[in-house]
């Protein structure tokens, strides 16, 4: 008996063993190695083929984000997936890029939604990493995926089965994602690295790199992977950026625009025996103007024969046209983007409604493909809070950006579908319509005009009725936020409270937000880069500072020849009065939509939104706001239970002023998903019959 036991035991061990071999570590004995290769989709010269046809490629860039998951959470399921592909599919999109690998419920919708439905989706698989081993393993990971054959037992999220074969709808993979160009510098300098490759399917030009030669050995062991396992083969390419193109750039200006990397999909170079070829991917954003005025002369003599009446009137200033131009290859923008963000983050930009932002990307959409790229990607198909700008990043609470949605950065809100407040619709539109208020949101009266407050996710609102509420009457309405600093006085007003903020409500073009200088967040963060003082050495008063507009700083993308740029003074950062309000009717629903409308008047009443990080909420999920920056020496949360709010008209002197009650919202966020303006406009463009 015993015996038998021992038998039966070493034969699960074994069939154990061999389980998490093949479907885990990724170990095959290839029985078929003279089988033919199956090559579905193919890289041409400038287009990517299926089946020897031409595809045109329209899509998004596709996220797990989801409001109301942390980082180690699950993110978007199954019928998430499956409700977004039904919504991009009808948008006219074909194809669906994601950076990095995904969980299960992605791959099994992906499978489930073009088996049933009635047309396909493709996809680009990207895999993110940094060095040789970890990009490799990845790649292996990915093909694994792919095929349908992966069993994840120590993973994240639990156990994800991979079972479900998505080959016949992956154009190919890409390598890496956003890389950091101290990361290629370095590899680039270390001896320890090869300056060439030479694979059975990918091999690196005379005048590669080492990181470029690490990127053709990684794309030749995944090819070689994919061929003898699974005797397959697709695509395969890099990701590439302004920031890391293969443009070389005067010293004066690479050392403004911080560009000291190259990498060119040129370089690496497809063997005869690679029957599906290579791609160039990018991600397409703003990087300089006039790019051409700056780059070497060198560059300039080996580009001359594509130079030649290069199309300059385009965004981008004729970048689109030359990198198409470069490649022998097709190229594919994976991702390009404009935001419905409330605040710009460089000089020269304003922010973009949501039909603005549609119109930009139709825009840039239509000059990729009039310029020769074989697709192009909208990035992201959903907004994705997690994602940070520098210009708002240093405010906030990283670990909870998750939980509410800053309206002010244009990083989280790139999105064609954005997750909007209340579980079917907004708590508050902003559209001169009261019928969304009651008296149970009721919080302070003075002098015949009643205040009234309400919250969500994204804002701060108030409903002000009165006599003096109108576009010709000025009303101040003073905002205690922190116990720790604040302002009694401002010209004639003696207020209840120290106000931190103050609203001017003074018609419908010059109504502003103002805030006590020693509140104020972007003098402490960015005055130093603005003027080369430091402004711990100016820290204005604790309980008597003046009220001052509220900026957000902007990235200065002035370029300085080395006779023009005197000082380092002519670089730095500039500013844009965030703290303006828009007036116009910010309903969805209403044809007069104005996404970034802030206030709007109706009949002897206002509604006002304000944006929580306008009024330095450092959490708003939790209730916490800026501590005293200058007691704590930066950004700190510290939790208040409400804020005071009064209001006055330019009559009054002495100012009551009340509690206005605050809920946190830590988990169990109530949102709706709505499809911006943005999309309706691409989807317009996109299915067209004629286009």
């Amino acid at each position: 008996m015993a015996k038998y036991l021992f038998i039966v035991f070493t034969i699960m061990l074994l069939a154990l063993g061999a389980f998490h071999a093949y479907f885990y570590m990724g170990v095959f004995i290839d029985f078929r190695p003279n089988a033919p290769i199956e090559v579905v989709f193919r890289a041409g010269d400038d287009r990517i083929y299926k089946d020897d046809a031409p595809l045109l490629l329209r899509g998004v860039e596709l996220v797990d984000f989801v409001p109301d998951q942390s980082y180690w959470e699950l993110g978007a399921t199954k019928e998430d997936y499956l409700r977004w592909f039904e919504q991009i599919a009808q948008m006219g999109s074909t194809v669906i890029y994601v950076a990095d690998l995904l969980h299960s419920d992605f791959y099994n919708a992906f499978y489930e939604f073009n088996t049933n439905s009635d047309y396909q989706i493709l996809l680009i698989q990207g895999v993110h990493g940094v060095y040789r081993e970890d990009l490799t393993a990845s790649m292996r990971r990915a093909i694994d995926i792919v095929n349908g054959r992966r069993f994840d037992l120590f993973n994240q999220h639990g156990i994800q089965i991979f079972l479900n074969n998505i080959s016949p709808w992956v154009i190919g993979y890409v390598v890496g994602s956003d890389w950091n160009p101290d990361d290629i510098a370095y590899i680039n300098h270390n001896v320890n690295f090869p300056e060439y490759f030479e694979g059975e399917f990918f091999s690196t030009a005379e005048n590669a790199n080492r990181f470029e030669a690490m990127l053709a050995q990684i794309m030749d062991d995944a090819t070689t992977y994919e061929r003898r396992r699974f005797k397959t083969q697709r695509p395969m390419t890099f990701l590439s950026n302004p920031f890391i193109d293969f443009l070389e750039y005067e010293t004066i200006y690479a050392a403004q625009l911080r560009k000291y990397v190259q990498l060119d999909h040129n370089h690496i170079i497809p063997s005869e025996k690679n029957e599906a070829g290579i791609f160039a991917a990018y991600r397409i954003f703003y990087f300089v103007d006039d790019f051409l005025s700056h780059i070497t002369d060198a560059q300039r003599e080996r580009l001359a024969h594509i130079l030649v009446d290069l199309d300059t009137s385009c965004d981008f200033n004729g970048y689109l046209d030359l990198v198409a131009r470069h490649h022998t290859m097709p190229v594919i923008a994976v991702s390009f983007a404009a935001s419905s963000g409330r605040a710009p983050n460089r000089i020269n930009t304003t922010a973009l409604t949501e039909r603005e932002q549609g119109l930009v990307l139709l825009s840039t959409s239509r000059q990729l493909e009039e310029r020769n790229w074989a697709g192009v990607l909208i990035s992201t198909w959903q907004d994705h809070w997690e994602r940070r700008t520098w210009n708002t990043a240093f405010a906030t609470n990283n670990w909870r950006d998750m939980y509410w949605n800053n309206i002010q950065s244009l990083s989280g809100n790139y999105g064609l579908m954005a997750f909007d407040p209340g579980s079917e619709q907004r708590p508050v539109y902003i559209d001169g319509n009261d019928s969304e208020w009651d008296e149970s949101h009721f919080v302070h009266e003075y002098d015949g005009i009643r205040i009234y407050t309400n919250q969500s996710h994204q804002s701060f609102y108030m409903l002000i009725r009165g006599e003096h509420v109108n576009p010709r009457d000025t009303l101040y309405i003073p905002i205690k936020v922190t116990p720790n600093s604040g302002t009694r006085m401002h010209n004639y007003f003696m207020f209840e409270q120290p106000a931190d903020f103050l609203l001017r409500l003074n018609g419908t073009q010059n109504t502003r937000l103002l805030v006590n200088m020693r509140y104020n967040a972007t003098f402490m963060r960015f005055h130093e880069e603005k003027t080369g003082e430091n402004p711990f050495f100016f820290i204005p008063d604790q309980w008597e500072a003046e009220f001052v507009p509220i900026m957000i700083a902007l990235q200065n993308t002035n370029m300085y020849s080395e006779g023009e740029l005197e000082t380092l003074a002519q670089r730095r950062l500039r500013s844009w009065e965030t703290g303006r309000l828009v007036h116009g009717i910010n309903n969805p629903h209403h044809p007069s939509f104005n996404s970034l409308a802030d206030f709007c008047f109706g009949d002897g009443f206002v509604e006002i939104r304000i944006p929580w990080m306008m009024l330095n909420f450092f959490d708003p999920s939790t209730m916490e706001v800026h501590d005293d920056f200058f007691e704590v020496f930066g950004v700190e949360g510290l939790p208040i239970e409400h804020l005071y709010i009064g209001v006055a008209h330019q009559y009054s002197h002495d100012i009551p002023m009340s509690p206005a009650p605050l809920q946190h919202f830590r988990r169990n966020l109530e949102f709706h998903e709505r499809l911006k303006t943005s999309y309706y406009i691409m989807q317009e463009a996109w299915t067209r019959t004629d286009d």
